[in-house]
């Protein structure tokens, strides 16, 4: 364990990194606000997807605290966290807290996210040992207390589904969420996260490199960071490390009543189309250990789609999603021409 003493150098070395796009100016204001004022942060770094927010606005506010890299069109998050890191990593960053815009850290966050870090670098070493702050919307299963071996989709599922684990959700299902009456655990060992809350050293960054720019968006991060341990590392999330998702995500469990619904009726093509081929291309080249296990779940759980299409009426997000997921078996990735990031 670290002395807290040290903690304000740390967060003085500690460069915010962060994507926007759109406009998101309330959001990216509530971040900036709590990492300066709460968590004692000395800089930060905004990626602009071709936002449409005034920026400057920021500059006026932060002076030299903030530096924001501008890109002339959206490119998606995988090349904005790209350049962003690079960018922090050739300023001279220490550590590194990604962070979505629409995230902002409880007081605290920071601190505990670097004592555990210092644990698990001790451990592991500097370049192999990264910690995630806490997001009870986002990682719903570790808040009811679900360990980690039900909360992450097994080896070789396809797209999270593995029928290896329909006895689980049918409990889940009957007792309606109720997994768990102490809560969660304080840390949970994940072998992938979000950019959303990783903070690491600039020593890990260096040595696992840029995100996958051709995965565009969705599924970047979980490519990305499982280099971390399929190498050899460390992520433990931290659920002492409060982050507030001022903005819910477009794929939580709760708005469907099952996943397959949630690809057929979720808000858009674009989204469904990206997070469907993406996942599909890292659960073939990435987490199959088992051929036969993956071929079984990936004829189940088209089956079922197909079922739900009929069922909801959903012929043609059907098609879209049969060409994601053969573009997805295919290593057929960057934009898609019909798809724009807008």
């Amino acid at each position: 364990m670290i002395d807290a003493a040290s903690l304000p150098l740390k967060s003085a070395s500690t460069t915010l990194v962060t994507v926007t796009y759109a406009d998101r100016m309330h959001f990216l204001q509530e971040l900036l606000h709590r990492a300066f004022e709460t968590e004692g942060l000395a800089n930060a770094l905004i990626v602009s997807n071709a936002s449409r927010s005034d920026l400057s606005k920021l500059e006026e506010k932060w002076g030299s605290r903030i530096r924001i890299v501008r890109l002339a069109e959206n490119t998606g998050s995988a090349n904005g966290y790209a350049e962003g890191i690079r960018a922090a990593l050739e300023a001279g960053a220490g550590y590194l807290w990604l962070m979505d815009d629409d995230n902002a850290p409880k007081p605290g966050a920071l601190g505990v996210l670097h004592r555990k870090l210092d644990e698990l670098a001790a451990q592991f070493g500097r370049d192999r040992a990264a910690v995630l702050g806490f997001r009870p919307d986002h990682q719903a299963d570790i808040a009811a207390g679900v360990v980690a071996s039900k909360a992450v989709p097994p080896r070789s599922s396809f797209i999270g589904f593995h029928y290896r684990q329909i006895p689980f959700k049918i409990w889940r299902r009957l007792i309606r969420g109720r997994l768990g009456s102490s809560g969660p655990v304080e840390t949970v060992r994940l072998p992938y996260a979000p950019y959303g809350g990783l903070l690491a050293s600039r020593d890990l960054f260096e040595r696992i490199g840029l995100p996958k720019r051709e995965l565009v968006l969705y599924a970047d991060d979980t490519e990305y960071t499982y280099r971390i341990t399929a190498s050899g590392g460390a992520i433990e999330v931290m659920t002492g490390a409060e982050l507030d998702d001022m903005e819910g995500s477009w794929n939580l469990k709760s708005r469907h009543p099952n996943a397959f619904i949630g690809w057929l009726k979720g808000e858009s093509d674009l989204r469904a189309f990206y997070g469907l081929r993406n996942q599909v291309w890292f659960d073939r080249n990435r987490w199959v250990t088992s051929t036969l296990e993956y071929r079984i779940n990936q004829l189940i759980f088209i089956g079922l789609l197909k079922f739900y299409a009929k069922r909801t009426g959903s012929p043609a997000r059907l098609r879209l999603l049969m060409r994601a997921i053969r573009d997805g078996q295919a290593s057929s990735l960057g934009i898609e021409p019909e798809l724009p990031l807008s």
